[in-house]
């Protein structure tokens, strides 16, 4: 795990030197016009890749490089069943079939916009996540971003602890966001770099999961707060009676405003009888 704290040390100094610039130095990337969501994101991507490949020496592919060097490497020899990432990557046969075909599945609710690959195993791999959020006076504009489905994240721990125990202590998930100002004709400039640990995140300082929205866990990454000393099975709990609760709140909620739109269409209907 040396090869991993190196890998995260060397993010971490990445984002700080960013933040670190002055006013002009800030990088700047190009997003195309009237670009939203994943769209926008994807420049970001692409930049963030091509910047950390010159400082590590690590290999780093982006989402359907990771795919297209599995097919030409390990295709005929490795098993899903023995990789931690398969179903978060959302690697399907489906998807080797379309990839094989010279298709580009888009692939947007993968773990991993960018892998890095430290070590020989397949399974020796980190997943970033990156996010770009648009910035005024130093505040985040619009709501926070979805980060992951809380509901699949807990399929991904009962498939870890059930089928996978083996493979927990290589599991790696972090996030990388991009706060950036617009300045001119499709481009933008970064104001602040952060970078977290998704299973480091203190879950009790966390906004509600947004149910109403596939279960999201939403939260502006300048805001997270990590817990260094969590592991991903305190974190795995955490999450689950963070779910268990707050759906029980919800659906109290839920059938409240239920019964308020029921009881104010039948005296409606009453009224309209007068």
């Amino acid at each position: 795990m040396m090869i991993v704290e190196e890998i995260r040390e060397n993010l971490k100094e990445f984002c700080e030197r960013i933040n670190k610039l002055g006013e002009t130095e800030k990088p700047i990337v190009g997003i195309p016009k009237g670009a939203t969501g994943s769209a926008a994101g994807l420049p970001f991507e692409r930049w963030f890749q091509s910047e950390i490949s010159k400082g590590i020496r690590q290999e780093v592919f982006g989402r359907l490089d990771f795919v297209n060097y599995f097919i030409k490497n390990h295709l005929d020899t490795a098993s899903p069943e023995n990789l931690w990432w398969w179903t978060i990557q959302q690697i399907t046969p489906e998807t080797i079939r379309r990839v094989k075909k010279g298709e580009e599945p888009k692939l947007q609710q993968a773990m991993g916009d960018i892998i890095i690959k430290y070590g020989e195993d397949l399974n020796d791999v980190v997943l970033i996540n990156v996010k770009a959020t648009e910035v005024s006076n130093g505040e985040p504009i619009g709501r926070a971003p979805n980060i992951v489905s809380a509901f699949r994240l807990l399929n991904f721990f009962v498939e870890m602890f059930d089928e996978k125990p083996r493979l927990v202590d290589k599991v790696n998930v972090w996030l990388v966001g991009f706060d950036y100002n617009p300045i001119g004709k499709d481009k933008v400039r970064i104001r602040q770099c952060h970078f977290k640990d998704l299973f480091r995140l203190d879950l009790d300082e966390a906004p509600e999961l947004n149910f109403d929205a596939a279960i999201q866990i939403q939260w502006h990454l300048g805001d997270m707060i990590e817990d260094e000393k969590q592991a991903l099975e305190e974190f795995a709990v955490k999450l689950a009676e963070k779910y268990r609760t707050e759906w029980k709140d919800f659906t109290k909620r839920r059938d409240k405003k239920l019964e308020e739109i029921i009881n104010k269409l039948f005296s409606a209907i009453k009224k309209s009888h007068v």
